[in-house]
């Protein structure tokens, strides 16, 4: 059992660079559909709001900047952005938002959903894949040479595999001359 969770344990890599690339594209496509309904007009950083999260070492800051710009329907409106800027105090930015409901703002230049999180989780998936190649051998035999069912390999010492109907694997010595290298 041990030797399952160990085997396996490298497929979490995989599902969470998975879960990434589904929430970074989701990000984007969600991104695209509001820059396509939203109104474009000028606006100002009124102020940026500062949460933290996490404590000591890992404390980590998020600055989103209070947006205040006049509607296309004359309508004065200040509100939080929905995603974070590096935006100060006074800075002059076109402003994105919803003419359903224009406290739904951000940044022009910030709709968010950049590329970062689908390298990221690209990453994740490739490096998931290799290690559980490594570990279970689930690719052996697929570059030559490997997949042989020997654990070790050169002269008397040579270890072979027996996987049993029940899908354990037991270690057993060769049989003498199975193997032409040697």
């Amino acid at each position: 059992m041990l030797d399952d969770l160990v085997t396996y344990f490298p497929l979490l890599f995989v599902a969470f660079g998975v879960l990434i690339l589904l929430f970074s594209i989701k990000g984007m496509v969600d991104g695209r559909r509001f820059a396509q309904r939203a109104e474009r007009v000028p606006g100002v950083v009124s102020d940026v709001r500062t949460t933290f999260t996490g404590q000591g070492e890992h404390l980590r800051a998020r600055r989103r900047p209070v947006l205040t710009f006049t509607t296309l329907d004359g309508q004065e409106i200040t509100t939080e952005a929905r995603t974070t800027s590096d935006l100060g105090v006074g800075n002059a930015t076109d402003v994105l938002y919803d003419p359903q409901d224009p406290t739904r703002a951000v940044p022009a230049g910030n709709i968010g959903g950049g590329p970062g999180g689908i390298v990221v989780g690209l990453i994740a998936v490739i490096v998931g894949l290799a290690f559980f190649a490594g570990v279970s051998g689930a690719f052996a035999g697929v570059g030559g040479g490997a997949g042989d069912g020997r654990v070790g390999h050169g002269g008397s010492g040579t270890q072979c595999e027996m996987q049993k109907p029940d899908g354990t694997v037991e270690p057993m010595e060769c049989p003498p001359g199975l193997f032409d290298d040697e």
